[in-house]
């Protein structure tokens, strides 16, 4: 009965871990070579978010991803050692945020 349970238990955390490797590849998605494009280039709702959520900071990178027909757009705000991510979809729903540091390239 312990062999089955361990098993079992074995079974679960393998596709637990699976499953969260897929989840990363999906977001890494917006990081996988995007088109650079200018604000003035997306559509409504993406600038209106973008307002938004930059409350004055400028726009630092703004880059278009388009996968399997779904198209998203990666958005970097503020400037200096500490900046915020945003991915915004067609719609203008915030999909994705975080706070990142600057990499020390």
């Amino acid at each position: 009965m312990l062999i089955r349970n361990r098993r079992y238990a074995i079974a679960v955390l393998a596709l637990s871990c699976g499953l969260a490797v897929t989840a990363c590849k999906e977001r890494s998605i917006e990081k996988a070579g995007g088109q650079t494009i200018d604000l003035a280039q997306v559509p409504a709702p993406v600038k209106a978010t973008i307002d938004q959520q930059a409350k004055g900071r400028a726009v630092s990178e703004l880059e278009k991803h388009t996968d399997k027909g779904v198209t998203r757009y990666s958005v970097t705000l503020g400037s200096g050692d500490q900046k915020q991510e945003l991915v915004v979809d067609e719609s203008g729903r915030v999909v994705a945020t975080g706070d990142r540091e600057e990499d020390d390239d």
